[in-house]
């Protein structure tokens, strides 16, 4: 049998095979990562649980893994973040996310995260960034949000994920965004979840006080203040028809 006749087992396969490898390794130590097999994949490659030490959080997110060489993608180096305390990056050549699926994304309701997996061509070694796909879901994004190729932050240091940009303290970092992300969606819907510090068993922000205090986060409220008075004005009324003895 000639070798055309065989599929190939590409370097393209490979690629993405060993960039989610490498992606599983290195957030398996901040999360639960459940992987999507390739037949059922919409758009998300693992659903993801936050943890600590060996308790989850319930604090789910999807990932999408990107993998590519320094020969398409060139990462420019921007900033330290005043916010996460990561340094970002411009990943020139990166891929744009398709309108499906950013609407699947908006569907599924949970924090979504773009993870590039960057290969060195010369010395093989794999560089991992991610750029927040929240903003465009809920519809403030701002020019960088949009654009395909910037405010992306680099996520390891060698084999370590970058869960807090300072690790003694367990500030900032993914742990940071994550958490903003999931209170801004939920906000977003109309629902002001209770998060304390002691039922999360982490709080990756500089201002550490009581930890049964429940948390909010002002600005972002106030962005979706319409939508949380409606939701709540809603409740109230299903409440006091339930109290007459109502129901639905």
């Amino acid at each position: 049998m000639s070798t055309h006749e065989y599929k190939h087992y590409t370097e393209t396969t490979r690629r993405g095979i060993r960039g989610e490898a490498y992606f599983e390794c290195l957030i398996v130590q901040n999360a639960i990562p459940h992987r999507i097999a390739r037949h059922n994949d919409l758009g998300v490659d693992f659903l993801c649980e936050w943890v600590v030490g060996d308790q989850p959080t319930g604090i789910l997110f999807a990932a999408q893994v990107k993998s590519t060489t320094t020969e398409t993608v060139q990462s420019t180096h921007q900033e330290v973040s005043r916010l996460n305390g990561l340094n970002s990056y411009t990943l020139a050549g990166a891929q744009t996310i398709d309108e499906r699926t950013l609407s699947y994304w908006k569907g599924l309701g949970l924090p979504a995260f773009l993870f590039v997996v960057v290969e060195d061509v010369i010395s093989n070694r794999l560089s991992c960034y991610y750029k927040r796909y929240t903003p465009l879901l809920d519809g403030y994004a701002d020019e960088d949000d949009k654009s395909p190729t910037t405010k992306f932050y680099l996520v390891n240091r060698e084999s370590s994920f970058l869960a807090f940009a300072d690790t003694e303290k367990g500030v900032g970092g993914f742990a940071r965004d994550l958490v903003i992300d999931y209170a801004r969606l939920s906000y977003s819907k109309g629902h002001i979840v209770q998060l304390t510090p002691k039922k999360l068993r982490f709080w990756p922000f500089p201002v550490q006080n009581d930890a049964d205090t429940v948390k909010y986060f002002g600005e972002l409220i106030e962005r979706y203040q319409v939508t949380i008075k409606d939701t709540c004005e809603w409740t109230a009324e299903v409440l006091r028809q339930i109290g007459n003895g109502g129901g639905g």
